[in-house]
């Protein structure tokens, strides 16, 4: 009688789907770690709980996936992810307070990840994580699609060079960084001496009106076809009436349906080498529709690049 009910959401350890945890990495194809850091806040703080509320909203999907099969999705009218053999990392260690060496555990445990060719998925954690996930890609030219509100190409205020404010910037310095395009872009908090930072590098800003105006598809097509492709999605890149738990909500964001449109035509664009979803902050949604809507996601779009691969 000691496995009746284990499959409930509400039974047993959260780790993401209920995926095994584990820290061996031979024959897996994907490796789900956070990043509980949100040290590089510069507003409202409690990112750091952003993995742990993402993998708690995942367990009802959890409670779906077949060993064999994976996960039926009904609008789809097939199974996805079947054969894939994902698990859950854990989290990486943090040292409070000491942000550069957080960012050298970050960089270095997904470097492990990657050395066993297995697919990294990083929770945030707040959008300074994404510098230190790049820079473990370090032999792998790539471009950059960015999902957010804001260009995060702030390139040094009050001393501050490494904060969530600028991992774009930080990442476009990287020898292996090329093309970068940045979607869901708008808002009163875009200064304009980061906009302008980020077309000079010669980043493709497009903003949230334009892409909703013109349609997904037409956003899809500005994306230039790349060898490899990293992802970094802000979860205030949607809206904030589907995404109310973030630190800087703006009105004007994606709604599910056209961020999923979006996710998962990506992997034609190129081969995608691995992505991160951030700045989900629990402490401003107890409904916890932010993290039920990052899980989602997350599942469409490993599908997606699971069955293009």
């Amino acid at each position: 009688m000691s496995d009746v009910g284990s499959d409930l959401p509400f039974v047993g350890i959260p780790t993401f789907c209920k995926f095994p945890y584990t820290k061996i990495l031979e024959n897996i194809d994907v490796a789900v770690v956070g990043a509980p850091l949100d040290q590089g806040t510069t507003n409202r703080t409690g990112t750091r709980y952003g993995p742990r509320a993402i993998r708690e909203a995942s367990q009802i999907y959890g409670a779906f996936f077949s060993k064999e099969k994976g996960i039926y999705d009904v609008e789809l009218g097939r199974f996805k992810l079947r054969g894939t053999k994902i698990i859950d990392y854990g989290d990486i260690a943090v040292a409070p307070t000491l942000s550069e060496l957080n960012l050298d555990l970050i960089t270095m445990s997904v470097r492990d990840i990657i050395r066993k060719k297995v697919f990294p998925i990083v929770l945030g954690g707040d959008h300074s994580i994404t510098f230190p996930v790049v820079r473990a890609f370090k032999k792998t030219p790539m471009d950059i699609v960015h999902f957010d509100t804001h260009t995060d190409f702030l390139n040094e205020e009050f001393g501050i060079k490494i904060c969530h404010a600028n991992p774009i910037k930080r990442s476009s310095e990287l020898n292996n960084v090329n093309k970068i395009t940045q979607i869901g872009i708008r808002g009163l908090v875009n200064p304009i001496y980061m906009t302008e930072e980020a077309m000079k590098y010669g980043a493709n800003i497009i903003t949230a009106e334009k892409a909703i105006n013109l349609g997904m598809k037409w956003v899809i097509d500005q994306i230039p076809e790349s060898e490899n492709l990293y992802v970094t999605i802000d979860i205030d890149a949607l809206d904030p009436s589907c995404a109310p738990g973030t630190g800087t909500p703006e009105p004007g964001g994606f709604n599910y349906l056209q961020m999923r449109e979006m996710l998962t035509a990506l992997p034609e664009k190129g081969n995608i080498v691995g992505f991160d979803i951030v700045e989900v902050n629990p402490l401003y949604d107890p409904a916890g529709i932010t993290a039920q809507v990052a899980a989602r996601l997350i599942i469409d779009f490993l599908a997606a690049i699971m069955e293009k691969k």
